[in-house]
């Protein structure tokens, strides 16, 4: 993570011009949407080392049934600029900027318009650390830039349409605890005394307060419970793609899971894809910091199943097609793509000032990008999604998108309410807890540059 406390605003303009033109049938000086899909398999073929949890010591054991990971990327052209969303059915992407760069420079689209995120999925693989040498993670790279070229190749005029329902399959998981005593410690996904590297013949009976705030399941708790859709159908009609965002975590899986998985999210696309013939759909992850499914493995007593996982994605499914189906889609009035990148800078947490005097402050790469009454703006980590509601609330569209997980890693961006909290969440951010309102003031701005 950078964050040299010297970098400011770098405005790129209110609308960003890639370097190549898009040349499309279109009348000379008139705009003309167009839009493309492309995807690459990414699935493991040997054991890899999967992220998420720290209680794995063990490479993977295999897959959960005929579960595949995939890169899906999402072009879009206005006969001007040409921009690529690329979104990888895995957790944990470190190396954004080499990544983005190797596309940008296959594709020829400046670094601005290629925005790459992951669905933060637990089941899977992570490039990097343990896997740095793997002939994985060589693919995986290459299939990032395969999936970019074929969805900027098959770039066609389209259509475009944007809806919006709700799923109540999230849950908030800042679990305030009652005065206990279990054998189970805060968060049985790291360190259990029953599995992992905490695992012991001699466990410990453990007293909970009333009030402290652990991980878990908090029924009571807020959501965001939006399900977004963007519906892409050809010139004609026909499906081409589908944009969905949701807000919850690819967690339905514990840390005791060896097996990888699509997780949710992929069992959410294929059923997706299942009801609407001919549609390829795409899934943007939330603002997700603070929210789990409601059945998470390894905690509040479930087990790993993945006939949950399969159920979960299954539901939201439901609710993202009957919203499809119930949106139309039309050559936008105004196609012209506004995108805006700048680098925000955030206050770093207290403790960690000792650690380099010169980094007080943390770099957040920001992306806005609107076309029509559509708006997606990106964030590099997780945030939580009080934040997401309340940027949803600034933007200028009738629908906004939050692409948690993109073009970067900060780690966790709480409210500042939820320091006063405690738990796992603040406990790990890099930020002060002035944070909140910081980034709220600086998206302001960045948002109002694309009106």
């Amino acid at each position: 993570m950078r964050g040299n406390g010297l970098v400011r605003w770098l405005t790129m303009g209110f609308a960003i011009i890639a370097s190549t033109t898009f040349g499309l049938a279109a009348a000379a000086g008139q705009a003309t949407f167009a839009a493309g899909f492309g995807k690459a398999d990414i699935t493991p073929a040997e054991p890899v080392f999967m992220g998420g949890y720290a209680m794995r010591g063990t490479a993977s054991a295999g897959l959960h049934g005929r579960d595949q990971l995939f890169a899906r990327a999402l072009a879009l052209a206005d006969g001007t600029t040409r921009l690529v969303i690329v979104e990888t059915d895995i957790i944990g992407i470190r190396n954004h900027e080499e990544l983005r760069g190797q596309i940008a420079k296959a594709t020829g689209l400046r670094l601005d318009c290629v925005i790459l995120g992951d669905v933060h999925n637990h089941a899977a693989p992570a490039p990097g650390d343990k896997n740095a040498h793997t002939a994985w993670q060589k693919r995986f790279g290459e299939a990032l830039v395969a999936a970019a070229r074929q969805a900027l190749g098959s770039l066609q005029p389209a259509r475009l349409g944007m809806g919006s329902g709700h799923s109540r399959v999230a849950m908030n998981r800042r679990k305030v605890m009652q005065d206990t005593q279990t054998y189970d410690t805060f968060d049985e996904n790291y360190a259990s005394q029953t599995f992992g590297p905490f695992k012991t013949d001699q466990p410990v009976l453990l007293h909970e307060l009333e009030g402290v705030v652990r991980l878990g399941a908090n029924p009571l708790g807020p959501i965001d419970d939006e399900v977004g859709v963007l519906r892409i159908d050809r010139a004609d009609g026909r499906p081409l793609a589908v944009l969905i965002n949701y807000a919850c975590h690819g967690t339905s899986l514990g840390g005791r899971n060896g097996l990888i998985c699509s997780e949710w999210m992929g069992h959410m696309l294929a059923a997706v894809e299942q009801a609407v013939p001919g549609v390829q759909a795409v899934f943007v992850q939330g603002a997700a910091g603070d929210i789990n499914p409601r059945v998470v493995g390894g905690l509040d007593g479930y087990k790993d199943d993945p006939e949950n996982t399969t159920a979960l994605g299954r539901e939201i499914a439901e609710e993202a097609v009957r919203v499809y189906a119930g949106t139309k889609t039309e050559v936008p009035r105004d196609p012209v793509i506004r995108l805006v990148s700048r680098t925000l800078e955030l206050p770093r947490a207290y403790g960690e000032l000792y650690e380099d005097y010169k980094r007080t402050t943390v770099d957040v790469p920001a992306t806005a990008l609107r076309v029509g009454d559509f708006t997606l703006v990106t964030f590099p980590g997780e945030m939580f999604h009080e934040i997401g509601l309340q940027v949803k609330r600034a933007s200028p569209s009738k629908i906004t998108f939050i692409a948690g997980y993109t073009n970067g890693s900060v780690g966790y961006m709480p409210t500042q309410a939820a320091f006063a909290e405690g738990g796992y969440e603040p406990d790990a951010s890099h930020f002060a807890p002035q944070a909140e309102k910081l980034y709220l003031r600086q998206v302001a701005k960045l948002l109002a540059a694309l009106r």
